[in-house]
């Protein structure tokens, strides 16, 4: 029979089980991760999944990519329109809300049904 040592089962668990709570300010968006990865690994990838989330959030709109957008268009060709993902505000089985928000605080705000662009708002957009 083999004896473990409690403790250093303890400090193994620690390493390779980690959850992570992640807060983004500017949606109040919370989200919550169970990793399984070496730590080194898990502080490596959060640091990259970090780095990807500020460049998109740096990527600013104006009023001629709102301009652009067109009712019947998809969620993904609106994205691109914008160049950005947006957030997720509200779902149901086939009505999503989305909004762009700038630094500034300009954005837009976009409703889908069926996955096409049924109204869009604007405030603030220069």
């Amino acid at each position: 029979m083999v004896k473990t040592n409690p403790a250093s089962n303890n400090i193994l668990a620690r390493l390779m089980v980690k959850i992570n709570v992640r807060m983004i300010i500017s949606t109040g968006a919370i989200a919550i991760t169970v990793g399984c990865l070496p730590y080194g690994l898990s502080v490596a990838l959060q640091s990259y999944q970090l780095k990807q989330s500020t460049q998109t959030q740096l990527r600013s709109f104006n009023r001629t990519q709102y301009e652009q957008l067109r009712i019947g268009m998809s969620l993904t060709e609106v994205r691109a329109t914008i160049s950005n993902p947006g957030v997720e505000v509200s779902r149901s089985s086939t009505v999503a809300s989305f909004v762009w928000e700038n630094p500034d605080g300009s954005k837009i705000t976009a409703t889908f049904e069926n996955n096409k662009l049924k109204s869009k708002e604007q405030s603030g957009l220069k």
